[in-house]
């Protein structure tokens, strides 16, 4: 079990680092569905010790993103089928609603901040080894109009339904040649809605339920692929 290692942030203590190394390995499939999450290993990858990682674990796991069996040990949670549809079901309901909040009424500051963002982002998407950067720009692109709106908490409570919903996408994303590209312009065509309050053809809903419906398309593959990735 080999991780990426992030690097620790300031005032940042053992504990939330655990947490934030941890779940950034499972949302990028390094850590697989299914895998077994050695506590020693993991804190001897991350030089901490043993206690910070198993309490980021239990975090973890209300977030179902961990499953902890008593006496035997602790895995990644496979995905779930069920939960991927509410996590689709609530970012459609709830996100254009809180965009329409700031759409046309972004100051200089926060339009500065989205621009930057897609520059990263046409930056990683040209590189072949540049999808965790694109992910995490994307996961950043949409945490800033929660944080815009004054949506921190709605952000938070999103984040933790969606979790099985994101790895899914991500895992489209390994599959799909044209991901990076399409997932880099919905973005720019969202920055538009962002700067001027209209949506292509003037339907907000529509527009979000095609971007974030796309992982349907190879959805019967990544079943057939990654079976073993899935609870079914």
């Amino acid at each position: 079990m080999e991780i990426r290692l992030l690097e620790k942030r300031e005032k940042e203590n053992n504990r939330e680092y655990a947490y934030r190394t941890v779940r950034e390995n499972i949302m990028t499939l390094a850590l697989a569905p299914g895998e077994t999450l050695n506590e020693n290993e993991l804190a001897d990858q991350m030089k901490v010790s043993r206690t910070p990682v198993h309490e980021a674990i239990l975090m973890l796991k209300e977030e179902a993103l961990a499953e902890v069996y008593p006496q035997s040990g602790s895995k990644v949670a496979r995905l779930d089928v069920e939960r991927l549809n509410e996590g689709f079901f609530l970012r459609l309901q709830v996100e254009p609603a809180v965009l329409v909040q700031i759409a046309g009424n972004l100051s200089s500051e926060q339009i500065a901040a989205f621009k930057e963002n897609l520059k990263y982002q046409s930056e990683a998407a040209k590189r072949e080894d540049g999808m965790d950067e694109l992910y995490r720009l994307d996961s950043e692109f949409h945490h800033m109009i929660y944080r815009f709106s004054r949506k921190e908490t709605i952000w938070r409570a999103v984040r933790n339904v969606c979790s099985h919903y994101d790895r899914v996408c991500y895992l489209d994303g390994k599959m799909s040649h044209d991901s990076a590209a399409r997932k880099e312009q919905e973005n720019r065509t969202l920055y538009r809605i962002l700067l001027t309050g209209q949506a292509p053809d003037g339907d907000l809903g529509l527009f979000y339920e095609r971007h974030l419906s796309a992982y349907r398309r190879n959805f019967g593959e990544m079943l057939e692929q990654y079976a073993e990735y899935f609870n079914i």
